[in-house]
């Protein structure tokens, strides 16, 4: 029984991976995009509560956090999808892991996912820019 179970998750896991990663349309019918944490090249803050990733598409995301300690004087962050996913569409899709002093981690969970337009993107101060 053990066995079959997990052999069944796998097999879910597996067709999950094989998904396609065109943007999903939400319940409103507006397009949601999303994005993988391994396609995450860079990353920007200047607050506890903001980080701007770019990913390797060139598209850039803001991350929200309810305030993550060093985050804005990290030289490195991570990116832990939960759930067993690999994409990250939504605020539970996420935590957000920083090194902490010395030698830990912290990890903040994400309240809200947005890819920035390009308008939203020019308009932010050179510092946030990732």
């Amino acid at each position: 029984m053990r066995t079959a179970l997990i052999v069944a998750t796998l097999a879910l896991s597996a067709v999950a991976a094989c998904a396609p990663s065109s943007p999903a349309l939400t319940q409103s019918g507006s397009q949601r995009t999303c994005f993988f944490a391994q396609e995450v090249d860079s990353f920007a803050s200047s607050d506890d509560r903001q980080v701007y990733v770019r990913t390797s598409r060139n598209e850039v995301f803001e991350l929200t956090t309810m305030g993550c300690t060093n985050v804005d004087w990290s030289h490195q962050i991570g990116i832990a999808p939960r759930g067993g996913g690999t994409s990250i569409c939504s605020s539970m899709d996420a935590d957000l892991i920083v090194p902490d002093l010395p030698g830990g981690r912290t990890t903040c969970p994400v309240t809200g996912v947005r890819r920035l337009t390009d308008a939203e993107l020019a308009a932010l101060p050179e510092r946030d820019r990732p």
